[in-house]
């Protein structure tokens, strides 16, 4: 039976509010709707600080500044963000020592700053995320703020909290430069990008993109899969829809979606019309599924005065 092809998903401009030079982008579902954060970080002269705006794309969250991350050094972090208890956002943050990076955590409802990485004091810790929920942007019970992360940039891992208030526990993950770790049923799902030959973008790395499931404990529990078969990407983001997935990268001259209906279905690459944006140009993509539909979004001309947000949104229910 032929299937029509989808219609290519159309990128329109969101504007960034307050957010000069802005260098990332993330998505986090407040109140059920789609929130934009994007970061600035002002390096030029100490004090060093990294500001997050927030923009609502529904109409509903916040908007304008919504933290403010001091810093030694004036390297641009990386970050996550997503909703904590009352609607409050939790960021956990990269931070920059020279040779060795650390991660801690900020609750913005009370300020709190918990180091996640105290427990490996020599050990570089990078491209910190929160473990996904089945709840879109929130965070994952029954281990609230799981974070994963790369470690001495070879090797992923997840931090866990140890019962009664222990000391965190890594769970390896295997070989990967970037991941992205989805909580779910029968177990976690991990978007990994493996280090591939050719030059860096932006600071970004090629790598190929590979997903496999795993099991309670984070071990593997199947055979991996390559939504986008072996070429080349630097950044990605990934996020549930249902019981399937969806995920975004860069790569070099085009924005990649890929989107599995449910777990053991194929993997279909939707086509993107960039709304003549140069893909080039592209950094931090996003993706987030609230109610069954996804909302993704792109950084175009990172840190400059010409810098834009891209977004799309497209209901599940029809396939795109």
């Amino acid at each position: 039976m032929n299937e029509t092809p989808p219609p290519p998903l159309a990128l329109s401009a969101a504007a960034l509010p307050d957010a000069p030079l802005a260098d990332a982008l993330r998505l986090v579902a407040l109140d059920g709707a789609p929130v934009l954060l994007a970061s600035s970080t002002h390096s030029a002269a100490p004090p060093h600080r990294t500001d997050i705006w927030a923009l609502p794309l529904a109409g509903r969250g916040p908007s304008g500044a919504v933290a403010t991350i001091p810093q030694l050094l004036p390297a641009l972090p990386r970050w996550d963000a997503a909703a904590a208890d009352g609607g409050a956002l939790s960021f956990v943050v990269e931070v920059a020592g020279g040779a060795v990076n650390a991660l801690v955590r900020l609750d913005g409802a009370s300020d709190a700053r918990t180091s996640l990485t105290a427990h490996r004091p020599f050990a570089s810790f990078s491209g910190p995320r929160f473990v996904r929920g089945a709840g879109a942007g929130s965070l994952p019970a029954p281990s609230p703020g799981a974070v994963s992360a790369v470690v001495d940039s070879a090797t992923a891992v997840v931090l866990e909290a140890a019962a009664a208030g222990g000391g965190p526990v890594d769970h390896p993950i295997g070989e990967c430069i970037d991941v992205v770790v989805l909580a779910g049923s029968p177990g976690p799902t991990a978007v990994c990008k493996r280090v591939a030959p050719g030059a860096s973008r932006g600071g970004a790395l090629p790598g190929t993109v590979r997903v496999s499931a795993r099991d309670a404990a984070y071990g593997p529990a199947g055979a991996e899969e390559a939504p986008f078969g072996d070429r080349r990407v630097f950044e990605l983001d990934a996020d549930r829809a249902g019981g399937g997935l969806v995920i975004v990268a860069t790569s070099a001259a085009h924005l990649l979606v890929a989107h599995r209906p449910a777990p053991g279905a194929a993997f279909r690459v939707l086509p993107v019309d960039a709304g003549g944006a140069d893909p080039a140009t592209f950094s931090a993509p996003c993706v987030l599924v609230t109610d069954r539909t996804v909302t993704l979004a792109v950084l175009s001309k990172a840190r400059t005065p010409d810098a834009r947000a891209l977004v799309a949104s497209w209901p599940l229910d029809p396939p795109p």
